[in-house]
Order: C-alpha cells, then sequence, then structure tokens
C-alpha cells in the first residue's frame, strides 16, 4: 500500500470530516477530507503536465500549512521524491541539500526564495514554486502556487507506485560531520503509524495541534501522517510565538510537543500559584491532592463531589492554557521530569513518552495510556524488535530506513548483515520490555580519571531548576567535568530585583547563586558528576545562532568552540 492508497481509503469513510485548519483572520478556517483530496488531484495534474516524473526529487521549504500537506501528497500521487528542508537552514545548507539529493524541484514561501536568492540562483532548478507570492516573480522556472479552487479537466494518469517505493529522503540534523539522507519509503511510513496505533488508540474524533515542523520525521509521523490515516484534524499554529494563544482557539485532543513546552507550562503555573493569595494556594494544592486520590481510586462519594468542584474551580482553568480538551500530549526529543509527568496527569492531561529516530520513520517505542512506566520511553512497537548489544539500542523491523543516500558505505556502517539497525543510544530495557535511554555513545565524557561520564542525564538534572533553561555539560579528557548554563533570564532579574543587585551575568552573588543552585540540584548525584566549574551563558542555544539542530539537539562541538 502507498500514501495516497492509504489516504484514499480514509476519504471514503471520513470524507465530510476536518482534516486540515489554518489561522486566517485570527479565525481557523478548515478543510475537509474530499477537499483535500481534489486539491491533491489538481496539484498533481498541474506538476504531471509540467512534466514532472517518478522518482524525481521535489525539494520543499515551507512552514506548517495546507501547502506542505498537499505538496506531499501531490508528490506521492506522482512517486516523487520529497526532500524536506528546514526553514531555519542558512543558503549554504539549502544549496549543499538540494544538491546533494539532485532536486529538480523545488516548493518555497517566497520571504525564504528572497532569503536564500543567491544559493537558489546557483542551482539552475528545473521548476521553483512559489507560495505566497504577490506580484511578478522573476525567471521563467518560477510559478507562483496555483489556485487549486478551479475546476479542471484531469490527465489519466498510471504511474505504477508501490509501497517499496522511496517516498522522501529526509537529511538529519548533523551534530557531528555532514548531514546523511535517510531515505524511507511508503511503507515505512505506513506500518510505523499502524503500529503505535495500536500502542496508543487514535480515533476519527480526534484533533491534533502542529507547530512543530513538518519537515522533521516526529511531526511528519505522529502529526500528520497519523491523524490523516485515521480521519482526525490537524489545526496548524501561526509561528511558534503565538503557540499559547492558538492553542487556545484550536481546542486539541493531542498535542505532539518537546519537553521544553510542558516545563514552560509548569513552572508559569506555580510562579502564579506562589503570587497569589493564600486562600488560592489553599485551593490548588487541595485540587492536586484530591486528583492524586482520584487517579488512585481513593475518593468516597462526597470527596468524589468535593473533587468535581475544586475541578472546576482551579483545574479546568490550567488546562485551559492547553485548549480545555487535551487528553494526551507526546513528548519527544528528551526525557521529561518526572514531577513534571505527575504534574499534568493530576491536572487531568496524559502524558506519553516515547522514542524514535528518523532512520526507523521514526517510532521506534512507546508508554501506554493504561501501561506506562515514566522515566522510560515505553516498550517496543509491533513492527520492530529492539535489543541490546553492548549497552547499545539496536533495532530490526519494517519501519527501518531503506538506507542513506548515495552514501552505501555509511549504511552498512549502521546497519549490520543481520538487519540490526545500531542506533548509538546507549540503554537498557527491564524484564517487561520498558525501554531506558542513558545517553549517545558519541557523547559520552570520558574524564582523564578514566571515568565515563553521560552528560545528557547530568544536563536533564540541571534543566530542572527554575533558574536554568539549558545546559551543557563537557570536559572530555579533563578531570573534572564543566558546564555551560544558559539562565532562565526573566526568573533571574526577577530574583536580582527582590535581592537589590544590578542584573550583570559576572556579579559575584549571581555567580554564587547559580553556584548553589548547580550544587542544590546534584546533590544526590555521584562525585564525579558533580560541576566543578561553570560559565553562565548570555544567550539560548537556538538554530538561529546555530547552537540547536533543527531538531532541537545542542550542537556541543560548536557550543564549546564559542564559548570555551
Amino acid at each position: 500500500m502507498t500514501i495516497v492508497e492509504k489516504y484514499k481509503s480514509i476519504v471514503k469513510e471520513f470524507g465530510s470530516n476536518i482534516v486540515l485548519a489554518y489561522l486566517s483572520d485570527d479565525q481557523y478556517k478548515t478543510i475537509t477530507y474530499n477537499d483535500l483530496d481534489i486539491y491533491r488531484e489538481h496539484l498533481a495534474d498541474i506538476w504531471h503536465n509540467f512534466g514532472f516524473k517518478k522518482g524525481e526529487k521535489i525539494a520543499v521549504m515551507l512552514s506548517n500549512s495546507p501547502e506542505w500537506i498537499m505538496s506531499d501528497l501531490a508528490a506521492a500521487t506522482l512517486g516523487l521524491v520529497v526532500v524536506p528542508l528546514h526553514t531555519t537552514y542558512n543558503g549554504e545548507y539549502v544549496k549543499k541539500m538540494i544538491k546533494h539529493s539532485g532536486a529538480k524541484y523545488l516548493v518555497i514561501y517566497r520571504e525564504f526564495l528572497e532569503k536564500h536568492k543567491v544559493a537558489i540562483d546557483s542551482l539552475n532548478l528545473d521548476k521553483i514554486l512559489v507560495v505566497g507570492s504577490q506580484g511578478d516573480l522573476p525567471g521563467k522556472n518560477i510559478n507562483s502556487w496555483p489556485d487549486l479552487d478551479q475546476p479542471r479537466q484531469l490527465s489519466p494518469l498510471t504511474i505504477p507506485i508501490s509501497g517499496e517505493d522511496v517516498h522522501t529522503i529526509i537529511y538529519t540534523s548533523g551534530t557531528t560531520g555532514d548531514p546523511k539522507g535517510v531515505m524511507l519509503t511508503h511503507k515505512n511510513f505506513i506500518l510505523d503509524v499502524e503500529s503505535a496505533k495500536r500502542n496508543l488508540p487514535i480515533y476519527p474524533s480526534d484533533r491534533f495541534f502542529s507547530f512543530l515542523p513538518l519537515s522533521h520525521i516526529f511531526e511528519r509521523t505522529a502529526g500528520y501522517y497519523t491523524p490523516i490515516f485515521t480521519g482526525a484534524s490537524v489545526y496548524f499554529a501561526q509561528s511558534k510565538d503565538t503557540i499559547i494563544d492558538d492553542i487556545k482557539k484550536a481546542n486539541p485532543t493531542i498535542l505532539n510537543s518537546v519537553p521544553r513546552i510542558f516545563e514552560k507550562v509548569h513552572d508559569k503555573v506555580f510562579d502564579k500559584i506562589q503570587k497569589g493569595g493564600y486562600l488560592k494556594r489553599k485551593l490548588f494544592f487541595k485540587a492536586i491532592q484530591m486528583s492524586v486520590l482520584k487517579r488512585k481510586h481513593g475518593l468516597n462519594f462526597f470527596s468524589n463531589i468535593v473533587w468535581k468542584i475544586l475541578d472546576s474551580l482551579v483545574l479546568k482553568k490550567i488546562r485551559g492554557v492547553l485548549g480545555g480538551k487535551l487528553r494526551v500530549a507526546i513528548s519527544g526529543g528528551a526525557s521529561l521530569d518526572l514531577k513534571i509527568i505527575k504534574f499534568f496527569e493530576n491536572l487531568g492531561i496524559k502524558i506519553i513518552e516515547g522514542y524514535g529516530m528518523t532512520e526507523a520513520s521514526p517510532i521506534i517505542a512507546l508508554n501506554r495510556m493504561e501501561n506506562s512506566r515514566p522515566g522510560t520511553v515505553g516498550q517496543a512497537i509491533d513492527c520492530n524488535e529492539v535489543m541490546i548489544s553492548h549497552k547499545e539500542i539496536l533495532i530490526r523491523g519494517k519501519n527501518i530506513m531503506a538506507g542513506y543516500y548515495q552514501a552505501e558505505d555509511l549504511t552498512s556502517e549502521v546497519i549490520d548483515k543481520d538487519g540490526w539497525l545500531h542506533t548509538g543510544d546507549l540503554g537498557f530495557i527491564d524484564k517487561d520490555g520498558f525501554i531506558s535511554i542513558i545517553g549517545r555513545s558519541k557523547e559520552v565524557i570520558v574524564l582523564s580519571t578514566g571515568k565515563n561520564i553521560f552528560p545528557e542525564s547530568i544536563e536533564n538534572v540541571l534543566n530542572e531548576s527554575r533558574y536554568i533553561v539549558q545546559s551543557m555539560v563537557y570536559g572530555d579528557k579533563q578531570k573534572h567535568i564543566s558546564a555551560f548554563i544558559v539562565p532562565d533570564f526573566e526568573q533571574l532579574k526577577q530574583w536580582c530585583a527582590e535581592q537589590s543587585i544590578k542584573f550583570d551575568l559576572k556579579d559575584e552573588r549571581i555567580l554564587k547563586f547559580y553556584e548553589d543552585k548547580i550544587n542544590e540540584r546534584l546533590m544526590g548525584s555521584a562525585k564525579v558528576e558533580q560541576v566543578n566549574h561553570f560559565k553562565l551563558i548570555p544567550e539560548e542555544f537556538t538554530q538561529e545562532n546555530g547552537l540547536l539542530t533543527p531538531t532541537l539537539k545542542i550542537r556541543r562541538r560548536k557550543i564549546v568552540e564559542k564559548y570555551n
């Protein structure tokens, strides 16, 4: 089965359901499955008449939008290979990805076309399709996004496409070395989604909120293919700066996110509670206490009535920050603090942690709604099997990539003769099959004493502090570990005001304050895991300054080069 065949089977059953919603004039406008199928056919016909052929590569550089989905489905209809480009890429990266993939066509927002004009002009692409274009477009090979509402006579299409055909080449983030092009087939995506849904039921009535980039495999599989292979809907955020306002308008039931979003909501709630009056704090903590008892079935008839009142007065308002109807949130990219998971469960929102990688389409393991183990990434989904070899996590299954594009040597390095994909992640599996991740093999710090340190686990503990947004632990071949600390500037400025201290990251009192906070967080850690030296960093690690990958992983080498 192909992606389009799967989609068309859903259209037959749920054609009148809303599939996509986007913000226009501060209101969500909707597209049904039937409408999207017409747009898919019209766009595929236009591209077919342009001369686009099966197997050719089409690069897509768009923010999350209906046009991204339409482009992907039209490409799947014609057997084109989609090469997603992160909108945060600089011109050189755009040029490198397009050249390496051999893409002949490009779908791009006008603002990105103008931003990367020099790089794109040097590529001699056969066709550039511009979304959001106004006015004249230079060059005979450049076309505006077509009006897909116009009726058209469709050309007959007889293109033999199978589930084994490659549908996309996704370039990995490249925290070290050059990015590699991961080839994923139609079958990879379909089997991965259907297997994941057996762990986490999704319903046609579900509404997903989409703000993580569709150019990243996590959102593409979990936030796009999963809902459209079910009959559910996808509501797009307008931008990363409007997420909180947009989510209240969307009222989603499912949210795919990264840990930082949940941490921010948690911290803001507790800030408001601490600043509130005695009665407000009393009601909040009583509501949380009764929610814990509710989850443990410890309420009698009278207590249950009291809990319903407190839930309506207190917890319902907090749930409203995330739209008010959220039933499950899926957290990926890094581990989440147990206290955050429990906090949201007490609000009535289940957070599911999972594990994946681009080379596995990407979902490998998931916790279940009724069988989860916080602190783990859950159990392997049934389209793949997982084993541990010398602490490394190995995967084999139907969701594993077809290989790295034009890099057979690199493919053979990670997939052995028995079909096991060597992830580079270190971890263990308990007797019940729950997988725990302890770090990346390439990121292990080896001290001069010979001790091995896993930096990510230490960073996670440090980042739990309300005064720390990000941290990076380093110290390879050194006697002790050190850390770069990005303060939560809002919290720090508030503390400085309370202490009548001028905000200055070099102030000895501020440094002493952070030394105490670091020691406090690492109090229960082994001696070799204690931070011996730290430096406060005046900016967050972001994609824009090149210190985060598009998948929000820290670029360790670049951070050390910049700040050490």
